[in-house]
């Protein structure tokens, strides 16, 4: 095997599968991972996760395995060996691409992203270095599944290793640790930036300036930094890299899509993959499956060193015994020229004029020096030793430390910390001595904490209650309490006890918040329905006790108003919610009994008599007896009749 690359944990070699008779490429974790039951468990359940992957975009793993020897207990993967070169090689060598160019590399590299999201496999590790670029001209994502399984490591994590090149990182797995399909959007959007400027967004003197940047700052519009870039680019860009992982792609496939609308849009070419320069062609060796380990550096140095076979040292390569064929190697290289002697020149002994020349000349540089000094101790005793505060509000107490010490001062915490309502819980709400504050380096600067906002939890149970007793259980509450009492009519509570309060019972406020009692003035008065004379007693009732009255019934005869209807409603207008209101209901015409008349009365006098109790009186007469006598009355004596009704008299 031949050692093609190395970084911080694992190694690449090439190799021969001598089963189906073809290159590999085999990547060797470092035995300090190795070693962990619990990483070899989960680098192969990733391995075989990844494996189930096929696309022409995706490195293919073929095998996985780990040995035990002598040297130590190893993991390793097999997987396909490309034949070419990896993106950061060609961002190298050719600083930034056209839209074309960067379009045409990143929607093979989205789709392989898709194919992976769809299987539900999150890389975790897009960057440069893991993006292979075939002499074909394929372009291939390795190293599916690596990052996890590292990531899930608590060695790694001791000795300070972070997966993923922290200037491809989403702000969700610095922050929280956390990675879906929109973190990998968020990477590939930095990889699109980088093509379309040559360099990443964001710089630091560290990789926790870095982070803290893709933390709190938004990736700017590629045409800010080149100019001419078309505004449609710009906004899938920023769309890609935004802070809130709601606001991206949902995945690549969703990515993709965008970047094809925009191509479709821009009328952009498919444009193949730049060749490699013809010196770089004849010396170059296969880019291995993962050019860059986990662990390695950030876009900003080397991640990986690559071996030339024709550098590589011999113990590094085995022979296999019984093969005939071997990979084609290039030829060695020529010994290098001797190295080229100069002998020493005699020294001539110095006159005395230039000694005393050289000793005026040490003289002068002497006093030069001790200016300097005195004026570097001067500056630095009153400006040189002080520096200004940094502004850490808002960041975690992890990068406000950093940012601190790297000012130069030493840091620590107050021992409590304080309510805010800007700044969000454990993140840091200032700073003593304040920011922008002339400190001397070394001092101590205190950061103080946020608590989040301050808040209160109102009393639940405080209907019903005297507005005394609502007041003192409110009393142990630091709110502000109204004076006055607001009134307002309630159907449940009684007159004079507390129906609620704003804001409502229950509820969390602020300190100091205002707060009002409501009580009670009894049911509230409401119109009472009108109801015409005539109308069905069972009807005015419903009336009545839907609007929220008692109905009392008084009967009373009527001449005009049928049996059982209304004939008066009192009161009428307003009324209290629950009063009673009377209805006067008919009892019909009130009847009279026909009087007893007895055969013999004079006919006058019995007209009288029922004209008196308002009957209408109907004479027949009759011949043989005497003039003007009654000899029968029609209806009967007794009988009841409404007054007015006709009564017949038969007379002789």
């Amino acid at each position: 095997m031949d050692r093609i690359a190395r970084g911080g944990m694992s190694t690449v070699y090439s190799a021969v599968d001598e089963r189906l008779d073809r290159l590999v490429a085999v990547k060797v974790m470092s035995s300090a991972l190795s070693a962990d039951p619990a990483f070899s468990d989960r680098f192969a359940r990733e391995a075989r996760a990844a494996a189930r992957l096929s696309h022409l975009n995706a490195v293919s793993v073929y095998d996985q395995g780990q040995d035990k020897s002598a040297a130590g207990h190893h993991v390793f993967l097999v997987m396909e060996l490309v034949d070419g070169r990896t993106l950061r090689e060609l961002i190298r060598e050719r600083g930034r691409l056209s839209p074309a160019e960067a379009v045409s590399i990143m929607e093979p590299v989205l789709s392989a992203l898709s194919a992976a999201h769809l299987a539900g496999l999150v890389h975790r590790d897009v960057k440069p270095e893991n993006i292979l670029l075939s002499n074909e001209g394929i372009v291939k994502v390795a190293d599916f599944g690596l990052a996890r399984a590292v990531e899930s490591d608590p060695s790694a994590t001791r000795t300070g290793l972070m997966m993923g090149t922290v200037a491809y990182c989403a702000p969700e797995q610095i922050s929280r640790g956390r990675a879906d399909q929109r973190s990998d959007v968020y990477s590939s959007g930095i990889v699109l930036f980088e093509l379309l400027t040559g360099t990443p967004p964001y710089h630091g003197e560290s990789a926790m300036s870095i982070a803290y940047q893709h933390v709190h700052s938004r990736v700017p519009a590629p045409s800010s930094r080149v100019k001419g870039i078309p505004s449609e680019i710009d906004e899938l860009v920023v769309s890609a890299t935004d802070r809130d992982p709601a606001g991206r792609p949902m995945d690549a496939g969703a990515f993709l899509a965008e970047l094809a609308d925009v191509r479709t849009d821009l009328a952009l070419p498919v444009v193949s993959v730049p060749p490699p320069p013809a010196s770089a062609s004849r010396t170059r060796n296969r880019a291995p499956a993962a050019t860059a380990p986990a662990g390695a550096k950030g876009a900003d140095g080397a991640t990986t060193d690559v071996l030339r076979r024709r550098a590589a040292p011999s113990h590094d390569t085995v022979v296999v015994p019984g093969r005939t064929w071997q990979p084609p190697r290039d030829p060695p290289a020529p010994p290098p020229p001797p190295p080229v002697v100069t002998p020493p020149r005699r020294r001539k002994a110095a006159s005395p004029r230039t000694l005393r020349r050289r000793r005026a000349m040490v003289v002068v540089l002497v006093i030069l020096l001790l200016g300097v000094a005195s004026a570097y101790g001067g500056w630095w005793f009153a400006t040189g030793r002080y520096s200004r505060v940094p502004k850490v509000a808002g960041a975690t107490l992890t990068i406000a430390t950093h940012q601190l010490e790297q000012a130069g001062y030493k840091v620590s915490t107050a021992p409590a910390p304080r309510f805010s309502e800007t700044v969000g819980k454990n993140l840091v709400l200032s700073t003593e001595p304040g920011p922008d504050a002339r400190v001397a380096r070394g001092r101590t600067v205190t950061l103080v904490l946020s608590a989040g906002p301050e808040r209160f939890v109102l009393p639940s149970d405080l209907a019903n209650k005297t507005p005394d007793q609502v007041r003192s259980l409110l009393s142990a509450i630091p709110v502000n309490v109204a004076a006055g009492l607001s009134p307002e009519a309630s159907d449940t509570v009684t007159s004079g006890l507390v129906t609620r309060i704003i804001p409502a019972a229950g509820t969390s406020v602020k300190r100091n918040q205002a707060v009002t009692i409501f009580v009670s003035t009894g049911k509230p008065i409401v119109a009472i329905p009108n109801i015409d004379p005539g109308t069905p007693y069972d009807q005015a009732v419903l009336a009545l006790k839907h609007a929220g009255f008692v109905p009392k019934r008084v009967d009373d005869f009527s001449d005009t108003i049928a049996k059982d209807a209304v004939i008066s409603v009192a009161p009428t207008g307003q009324a209290r919610k629950g009063s009673t209101i009377t209805l006067t209901v008919s009892k019909g015409p009130q009847l009279v009994a026909v009087p007893d008349i007895a055969t013999g009365t004079p006919a006058g006098q019995a007209r009288s008599q029922l004209a008196h109790l308002g009957f209408r009186v109907k004479i027949v007469k009759h011949f043989g007896g005497v003039l003007d006598e009654v000899v029968g009355v029609d209806p009967p004596s007794g009988t009841l009749l409404a007054p007015g009704s006709i009564i017949t008299l038969d007379i002789v």
